[in-house]
């Protein structure tokens, strides 16, 4: 149990740095464009290339978490992105910051299957949703630190160098320090330790490379032609797209007058407000068996339309209005959630 323990924080504090991360560069779009004379939509393409090296990463992450210790894949990704975070505050040039950035989509895909699938495995249905909700939670606590970090610290220097490099230094350092105590000290109960005879290694461990491929992908059909699966994913490609447009609203926050402080706390308001989700799954589900985790992601996505429309049409552009635009962003944070922890990575 202390083990089990021990690897749900060490597993928790890689999803903290995953986030932190990914936040990085949205948090300081405003100083890379203005130290590589980048417009929003070269500023844009930056995450969108490295969402499509992360998603054709995925195919490949699924190997590794099912196929070796998900610990040291862990580890083997916290190494990856930390390296390409070290590239991109070293870059001088917007190319050299897109490779990077693209290498960074190859270790931020490899550890998401395997964060997910040890929490799984740790959890049963009364308590998973809690349990992805905490780990929800936790990855808000690294976007905050991330968003907020690169936001306040972005218009700063130390020695000449500018704060927004600082700050991707910092995150690749803290990063390498957690794969270290991901690799040491976290256990998959899939791959116990050589003393330990309680759990069987898998017997594909041994299998010849191609059958494994094999057996992976027939794998994969059995779970594409589930129903829900396939409604799931097709709500996901569609409810994808407002999230990725979140990625510019410390920019579009920061354009309409606002300060970095008041940018960085309305953010650090929005983040929070999405870690409340998991929880009320829980509590439906064991009301409504067959139906509660499902009425919550209808009413999450029913609610995102017209929280935008207010947002961005009905609200005063003016940096005078940073307690309405705060409210609105929590509720909008609070509502459009719940889909992930509550009903998605619950369903199976």
């Amino acid at each position: 149990m202390r083990s089990e323990r021990m690897t749900l924080v060490l597993v928790n504090l890689a999803g903290i740095m995953e986030k932190a991360d990914e936040t990085l560069l949205p948090g300081v779009y405003k100083e890379v464009g203005a130290a590589f004379r980048a417009d929003p939509t070269s500023l844009g393409s930056l995450t969108l290339f490295r969402s499509l090296v992360q998603s054709l990463c995925y195919p490949l992450a699924a190997y590794l978490a099912t196929r070796h210790n998900r610990a040291h894949v862990i580890a083997l990704g916290a190494f990856l992105w930390a390296a390409a975070t070290f590239l991109v505050a070293i870059s001088s040039t917007f190319l050299q910051v897109a490779i990077s950035r693209g290498l960074n989509g190859i270790g931020l895909a490899i550890v998401g299957p395997a964060i997910q699938s040890l929490v799984a495995d740790s959890t049963d249905d009364c308590n998973r949703g809690m349990a992805f909700g905490w780990l929800a939670l936790t990855g808000n606590i690294g976007s905050i630190i991330g968003g907020l970090f690169s936001v306040l610290i972005a218009s700063t220097s130390v020695a000449g160098i500018p704060g927004w490099r600082i700050a991707f230094h910092l995150v690749a350092f803290i990063s390498v320090i957690v794969g270290i105590l991901v690799r040491l000290f976290a256990n998959d109960p899939h791959f116990p330790n050589i003393k330990s005879t309680a759990h069987p290694i898998p017997e594909n461990k041994s299998m010849p490379f191609s059958s494994q491929m094999k057996e992976l992908l027939k794998e994969a059909k059995s779970v594409m032609r589930i129903p829900s699966f396939q409604i799931i994913v097709a709500q996901g490609i569609s409810g994808s797209f407002p999230w990725s447009a979140l990625s510019f609203a410390t920019l579009w926050l920061e354009l309409i007058g606002f300060s970095h402080v008041t940018t960085g706390l309305i953010w650090t308001l929005f983040i929070l407000a999405t870690s409340f989700g998991g929880k009320m799954g829980d509590i439906l589900s064991q009301r409504l068996p067959n139906s509660g985790r499902i009425m919550m992601s209808q009413i999450s996505s029913a609610s995102a339309v017209p929280l935008a429309a207010i947002l961005l049409l009905g609200l005063p552009h003016d940096p005078s209005s940073a307690f309405i635009h705060g409210l609105v962003f929590f509720i909008m944070g609070l509502s459009i959630s719940w889909n992930g922890s509550a009903t998605n990575k619950n369903s199976f």
